[in-house]
Parts: structure tokens; C-alpha cells; sequence
């Protein structure tokens, strides 16, 4: 469900170093437009290192601020005890569907096994393994798909529907995902092993079935996105209920500053509040791959308004308090 905050703005179409941007009707002042690299103390972005660029940044708020830039969507407090509140499971139709769903359990089973995941009172150590390796291999489907749909677009000379910018969303967000909860644990060097094994398994495997089936692997991906929102749903049960192994450790941690920046978190936000964003997060990519997944694969893509719905939600309350 899609909720809007007030009257949506009007945009206007202008150019800045040569490029068409969008901006808002607030008019803009010489100090809005970025001055050209050259004239600046900032170094090329595509020259200049890691450690060099990082000095400009002020915050991690500032390095989450995704506003513009395949925005995530910003949840109400209503949105997020819907997600909760509702886990709905889709029951497999076609061969297919039965094949990729018996797949899919039987790898979450395994998961289970490897990373000493218990559902009844999980441990801390267990969690903060699973949840790393968890999100790097879930960032990986989106970004193969919208690498396939994009250079299909290239060789067949014809538009893309609009998918790309919600497969790539679905990745960058998986990504962000993964950076939070580096920030709150460490990966020691079993878990970075895990990670890369992973990553080598996955994307030819992934690259191979959407190749030959795309629908099937979406719909993998719905059936991975349900197990990882049953997930999130146990361990913020967990960690919201009194003398538990995650309560003791988690109840009373602050959200990182990156995790404040990317869902516009208040000040006050806990880490807690952080993974209720990121079980709705994984919640939404669980209906996207089901209904991509039912989809043909030049049906226009349904999700665009609610890209521009999170865009202008995003410039809305950056506008009303700022982060910086």
C-alpha cells in the first residue's frame, strides 16, 4: 500500500553542467548549483579513492541520504505494523512454481543448519552471521536481472517497460541492507569466506535460470524474499520480548547513523526500528518478484508510481528537517 504525505509537489524541468534535472518549485539559489569538479576543492569522483572521498563526507546520515538516487521507500509507523501484521504466502501453481519453491525450502533449511539458526530464542552470534551472508546473496538477483533486461534492451533496440529501475532499487537496497548491519557487527573471516562462496555460487547459478526461465527465478526470489520476512518477523519478535538472547543484546541499541540517513529514522531511532524498515523492505521485494513472476516480459512495469511516490516523500521530509 502506497501512502502519500500532503499535496504532492509540482516539478519543473531545468538544466544544470549540461543535464536535465528535476527540481521542486522552490526556486533555487546560487548556492544550489553544483559547481563543475573543476572548479571545486572535490576530486573526480571516478579518480579519486575511496579514502579521499570519504573525507567529504560529514556523516554516515549523509552517505545513507539516497534521495534522487534509486530511493527507498519511507515508511509510515501504520506501514510498518501492517507488514508485521500481515505475512501472506504464495501457494505454488505451476510446475515451476512447485520446483522453485522445493528449492528454495530446501536451501533455507540448509541455512538454518550452517548458520545455528533456531527459531525459539535464536543467538546473537547466530543472527549476526546469518543476517550478513542473508543480505549479500539477496543483493544479488536484482542486479542480474536488471543486467540481462538492460543489455536485452541494447541488442533488441526496444524499451525495457520499466523494469530496470525497480530490479536495480531491489539490489541497491539489499546492498544498503548489508552496510546497516556491518555497522552494528563485525564479519569475521568464516562469514567473509561464506560470503564470496555464496556470491560465486549464486550468481552463475541465477544468471543460467534467467536465461532460460526468468519467471522462474522471480519467483524464487518471491519464495526467498517470504523465508527472509519470516525471519526479520521472529527475530524482532525475539528482540522485543523480555529475557531473550536478543532482547538482552539488542532491546537498547541505538540505530547506526547510516540506517538514519536511508530511512529517515529519527533521532532517537533504535536498532530495532531498523530491522522493522528492513523486514518491510524485503516484504515489498517478496510481492515484486511474485507479480514480476506472473508477468510477461514486456507488460509495463506496475511499480513506477511508486518509485515517484518515494522520491517525493523523501524531498518532502528532507525539505521539512533536514538532516544537515
Amino acid at each position: 500500500m502506497i501512502r502519500t504525505i500532503g499535496r504532492p509537489l509540482r516539478l519543473s524541468s531545468i538544466f544544470l553542467n549540461g543535464r536535465r534535472s528535476i527540481s521542486y518549485t522552490k526556486a533555487l539559489s546560487s548556492d544550489d548549483i553544483p559547481s563543475h569538479f573543476r572548479a571545486s576543492a572535490i576530486p573526480h569522483p571516478l579518480l579519486a579513492k575511496p579514502e579521499k572521498t570519504m573525507t567529504f563526507v560529514h556523516d554516515e546520515s549523509a552517505a545513507g541520504d539516497h534521495t534522487g538516487l534509486q530511493q527507498n521507500h519511507i515508511y509510515t509507523q501504520e506501514e510498518l505494523k501492517e507488514c508485521i501484521s500481515d505475512q501472506p504466502r504464495h501457494k505454488p501453481v505451476t510446475l515451476m512454481d512447485h520446483i522453485m519453491n522445493k528449492v528454495m525450502y530446501g536451501l533455507y533449511h540448509t541455512f538454518n543448519f550452517v548458520t545455528g539458526y533456531s527459531p525459539v530464542n535464536p543467538t546473537v552470534k547466530a543472527m549476526q552471521w546469518r543476517l550478513i551472508v542473508l543480505e549479500s546473496v539477496a543483493g544479488v538477483p536484482g542486479f542480474v536481472a536488471a543486467g540481462f533486461r538492460h543489455f536485452k534492451s541494447l541488442r533488441t533496440m526496444k524499451r525495457d517497460y520499466g523494469w530496470i529501475p525497480t530490479l536495480l532499487e531491489e539490489a541497491e537496497n539489499e546492498r544498503m541492507h548489508l552496510l546497516v548491519c556491518l555497522r552494528m557487527f563485525e564479519a569475521s573471516y568464516i562469514t567473509r569466506t561464506m560470503v564470496v562462496a555464496g556470491q560465486m555460487v549464486m550468481t552463475p547459478l541465477l544468471m543460467a535460470v534467467y536465461l532460460v526461465n526468468p519467471k522462474a527465478m522471480h519467483r524464487f526470489v518471491g519464495y526467498l524474499e517470504e523465508t527472509a520476512v519470516h525471519t526479520y518477523i521472529n527475530v524482532i519478535s525475539h528482540a522485543e520480548t523480555p529475557d531473550t538472547n536478543l532482547h538482552n543484546a539488542w532491546s537498547k541499541l541505538p540505530a547506526p547513523a547510516l540506517a538514519k540517513g536511508y530511512w529517515k529514522l529519527s533521532d532517537d531511532a533504535t536498532w530495532v526500528d531498523t530491522l522493522k524498515c528492513m523486514c518491510a523492505d524485503e516484504a515489498h521485494h517478496r510481492d515484486v518478484n511474485h507479480t514480476f513472476a506472473g508477468m510477461k516480459s514486456d507488460d509495463p512495469n506496475p511499480y513506477l508510481e511508486h518509485h515517484k511516490t518515494n522520491a517525493s516523500r523523501a524531498w518532502r521530509i528532507q525539505e521539512v528537517s533536514p538532516k544537515q
